[in-house]
């Protein structure tokens, strides 16, 4: 089945942004639509059953007022959670490429391995091979 939760970014610099999900993550581009100035007005990237969509900040529009970038807010008002195989393996990667690790890669108490990064605009995601639809009790 694929992901029916997508979550939607916006990143200063989208492009970049794209490489680091499919060099780090293991991302692939399933779709992108150039902008003007070497924007990004809208892409689409998977791994396996999971999506992202993203395009670069400051597009035209009620919505895209919306979004504000970590940096800009100073925090962060979501994390996203990516289901993976084996996590070890981005993980790996990650430290290669000298990503921010918030979180080890460990076992996490419900089943899986976890680990938690920033991106290259300090979005934080989750990395898990936690199944979050097995029933706990």
């Amino acid at each position: 089945m694929n992901s029916t939760t997508i979550p939607i970014i916006r990143y200063k610099n989208a492009k970049k942004a794209m490489s680091w999900f499919c060099e780090i993550i293991g991302f692939e581009i399933f779709l992108e639509v150039p902008g003007n100035n070497n924007n990004v007005e809208h892409a689409r990237l998977v791994l396996g059953s999971n999506m992202i969509m993203l395009a670069s900040l400051d597009r035209n529009g009620e919505f895209e007022t919306k979004f504000k970038a970590p940096q800009i807010v100073q925090g962060v008002t979501q994390c996203t959670s990516i289901v993976v195989n084996n996590p070890a393996v981005i993980y790996d990667r990650a430290l290669a490429a000298g990503v921010k690790i918030i979180q080890e890669l460990e076992k996490f108490e419900f089943g899986g391995e976890t680990f938690i990064c920033e991106d290259i605009e300090s979005h934080v995601w989750v990395i898990t091979s936690h199944d979050p639809w097995k029933k706990l009790w």
